[in-house]
């Protein structure tokens, strides 16, 4: 198993490093001939949530309001940096001043809970934090945005087996908001990949 960016999981699925990856996806990007090569399915839509410190943060009533806030946010490039940009831009705001831009959903958990800003990650990657008590979620005054949570593999006559149980598994026992269809068997801060 490796853990990795979304973009290092595709690169290391097109050279055949691995065969299977976990990530969030962005559909806003028009997929390539690249690919073509991959079949891919969408296991959930997970929701984007804005958090910060317990005592930190209070209700904002727009978004003009919330980009006078500090935020610690991911590096550009990053599937939650371009949702985050995207959200004040569509709002037509400029986008906040960032505390920090960090590598992985992680650290910007434990940014936001020592008080270095607030963040907009999703709730997957935090879920544990808001239950201890460690953040806090507010509420978010613009459209509210989701992360595909995808499986991507590469399309193949025939997968090894371990990738084919692996699929069949992912098929019967993941359920997916929305599947894509794929002529392959249907089968997370950072993704997950299996080698």
């Amino acid at each position: 198993m490796k853990v990795a960016d979304s973009g290092t999981l595709r690169h290391l699925l097109e050279d055949g490093d691995i065969d299977v990856a976990f990530c969030f996806d962005r559909r806003d990007v028009t997929k390539g001939a690249a690919d073509e090569h991959f079949a891919r399915r969408t296991i959930v839509d997970e929701p984007l949530v804005l958090v910060a410190a317990p005592g930190q943060g209070s209700a904002l009533s727009d978004m003009a309001a919330l980009a006078t806030l500090r935020f610690v946010a991911t590096e550009p490039g990053c599937i939650y940096r371009h949702m985050f940009d995207a959200a004040f831009a569509e709002a037509g705001v400029a986008a906040p001043k960032l505390a920090a831009e960090v590598g992985s959903i992680g650290t910007i958990a434990r940014l936001v809970a020592a008080g270095a800003g607030l963040g907009l990650v999703p709730r997957l990657a935090v879920s544990d934090a808001l239950v201890r008590g460690d953040l806090v979620e507010l509420p978010w005054s613009g459209q509210m945005r989701k992360a595909p949570l995808t499986m991507i593999w590469r399309r193949r006559r025939v997968q090894p087996p371990a990738l084919r149980r692996l699929l069949a598994a992912a098929r019967d026992t993941l359920a997916p908001e929305r599947a894509q269809a794929s002529s392959e068997p249907e089968s997370t801060n950072r993704s997950k990949a299996l080698l």
